[in-house]
């Protein structure tokens, strides 16, 4: 995640002044007389007038002082500018060599060079700061932010934490540091916190570890979650976050409080779709209820065969809702995304046509096919592809389908190099010779024939081998028969991703045969058993293939959605582990879902991080 400049400049502001407070002979070399005013109370524009109106050491003392001031208020161009004018660096003091140091890896990492910053804070030593505190605070500062805007949240944790066991920092940066850690430590997948805690040996990294998973175990319930940090804060009483949380955790118990107490639900349920999310929103309230009676009230609004969404919409808000979930159908999120401001919060569980999210109040979740069609390019991409084809169901959406794929792959770098539809009588053959261009060899040996004065000619048709890989959109049963048409064909070789609508949720390894080597995503309920809910509604629920399955954790995850909305829009969850996939949230108020990566092996879906294991 790249840190803006808002998020970065809050925290190394009251360093800054830390720094200017503690140490100012960091600012004036013994060997040289002080300035003749007072630099650290002196504005910006009169450091750099005074960096102007001098030269040598003292300049430089100076404009590294304006150059600070301009990081620390988010002036990047400003910042810029001043630093082309600072030269023969090498021909002052260490320290004012190594400060330089930290600001230019400020400015790599304001302007994006994400990769440049990392480089040079590992050129310069660490063992260079160890004797000037000062400096060794903010050199573990900038380093740990620029180890997280690459994405290496290990060493950006072990960064702030050294930050945080050096003892200069005052309450203030204290507190951002304890933001940053948990920032970071909030980002490691289960097997990285593992790998994390395996190593930690001071009382605060193991104290950091313990909050990370006892806040994640809890993740579905902010109830339970402040329960758990109170227990953490009663066992870990001398922990320096015991005392100072980081922010977002002590922002939720206002989340809590300020959750809606009332829900009105709308819904089609005479369709199987809306029931399905019913039951599973049903099925997530009761399960909050065993943990605490401080459950919202539910209101349920039938939407079944309505073309416009305002009286029932206006229905709900009179009922007192505070929150309203639905509609379901894309025509009524439409209607409701003309309005420029809805009277009450509102989830909505189907996207509107246009993008840009033009209502207030209004927020979007569902289970779009987009994003599932992105994180399979992004699959492709990622193994090294670079030329597609395509599989598709002949029908408009499909074409839709389609073109949302073929723009995802072009946008990476990639070429669509072959495409073929089929209908609901379709021979699979006829689809894979024109993939494969099997049809034009076959073309080319009756031309052929026809010229030679001979009947008989031996023939093996040719496919063609520019594709690296095949996208696939289509159900089980479909997917039985284009798998194996592709080996017949001599294309069994060949990658295919497909999208969840592969796979049906049953686990029957001797039917499924026929689909193995397929790569696909899906939604954690559907190919894990990791959520706590998964087994009371197997048992409370009426058996249901993957469709029905899938609208099930939708309706899950908009009841553990009804107070994380506003965490959400103020910044202070990134994602939420859900059972629809790991969900996120864009600026325009739509929620985007990251699922599981599974494969066929054997017969059965298996999780691609264990699939190495199932194939050895």
């Amino acid at each position: 995640m790249k840190l803006s400049t808002m998020r970065k400049a809050p925290l190394l502001l009251p360093l800054l002044f830390a720094l200017l407070q503690a140490c100012g002979s960091t600012t004036t070399v013994p060997e040289q007389s002080a300035p003749s005013f007072d630099p650290q109370d002196a504005s910006i524009g009169e450091l750099v007038r005074a960096a102007n109106a001098t030269d040598g050491l003292e300049s430089a003392q100076l404009r590294i002082l304006a150059l600070e001031a301009m990081i620390a208020s988010g002036d990047n161009e400003g910042a810029t500018r001043q630093w082309t004018l600072l030269n023969n660096l090498e021909d002052y003091p260490e320290t004012l060599q190594l400060r330089a140091a930290l600001l230019e890896a400020q400015l790599a990492l304001r302007n994006g060079q994400t990769a440049k910053a990392v480089s040079l804070l590992t050129e310069t030593a660490d063992t260079s700061f160890e004797d000037r505190p000062e400096l060794l605070s903010e050199y573990l500062l900038v380093l740990g932010q620029a180890y997280q805007d690459d994405g290496q949240y290990e060493l950006a944790l072990t960064s702030y934490l050294r930050l945080g066991e050096t003892g200069t920092a005052n309450a203030g940066v204290s507190l951002n540091v304890h933001n940053e850690i948990w920032d970071a430590i909030t980002r490691f997948s289960p097997a990285q916190l593992d790998n994390f805690a395996s190593t930690a040996n001071s009382y605060q990294s193991r104290g950091w570890v313990e909050l990370a998973r006892i806040v994640s175990s809890e993740q579905y319930s902010i109830r339970s979650q402040l329960d758990a940090i109170r227990q953490w804060q009663r066992i870990w009483s001398q922990h320096p976050a015991s005392q100072q949380l980081p922010q977002r955790l002590t922002k939720l118990e206002l989340s809590w409080q300020q959750r809606p107490k009332h829900i009105a639900l709308i819904l089609p349920l005479q369709d199987s779709a809306g029931k399905a999310i019913q039951e599973g929103f049903l099925s997530a309230y009761y399960a909050a209820l065993d943990i605490s009676r401080d459950v919202p009230k539910i209101s349920v609004f039938d939407s079944s065969n309505l073309s416009n969404v305002y009286p029932i919409y206006d229905a709900a808000v009179a009922s007192g809702a505070e929150l309203i979930i639905g509609p379901l159908y894309k025509q009524l999120v439409n209607q409701l995304q003309q309005l420029d401001e809805l009277p009450v919060p509102t989830l909505a569980l189907n996207y509107s046509d246009d993008s840009i999210n033009l209502s207030n109040n209004l927020t979007q979740f569902g289970l779009a096919p987009e994003d599932e069609i992105e994180q399979a390019a992004n699959l492709a991409w990622q193994a090294g592809y670079k030329n597609a084809a395509i599989i598709t169901p002949q029908s408009s959406d499909y074409r839709r389908l389609q073109q949302a794929f073929a723009n995802s792959w072009a946008s990476k770098g990639g070429n669509l190099v072959s495409q073929s539809t089929f209908g609901g009588d379709t021979d699979y053959a006829d689809v894979i010779k024109r993939l494969m261009a099997i049809d034009s060899s076959e073309a080319r040996r009756d031309s052929i024939v026809d010229l030679l004065p001979r009947s008989r000619v031996e023939f093996t048709p040719r496919r063609r081998r520019d594709i690296d890989f095949i996208f696939l959109i289509a159900n089980p049963r479909e997917g039985r028969q284009i798998k194996p048409t592709l080996a017949f064909y001599f294309a069994g070789d060949i990658p295919v991703y497909a999208l969840p609508s592969i796979y049906d949720g049953l686990d029957n390894p001797s039917v499924n045969q026929d689909l193995n080597g397929i790569v696909f995503t899906d939604a954690p309920w559907i190919l894990t058993g990791y959520d706590p809910l998964k087994t009371n509604a197997a048992s409370s629920l009426r058996p249901a293939q993957g469709p029905v399955q899938r609208f099930r954790a939708m309706g899950i995850d908009s009841f553990r959605l009804y107070a994380r909305l506003q965490q959400f829009n103020d910044g202070d969850i990134a994602t939420l582990p859900g059972a629809t996939g790991i969900l996120s949230m864009d600026e325009n108020g739509r929620i985007h879902r990251r699922l599981e990566v599974a494969r066929f092996i054997e017969g059965k879906a298996t999780l691609e991080d264990r699939a190495g294991t199932a194939s050895d």
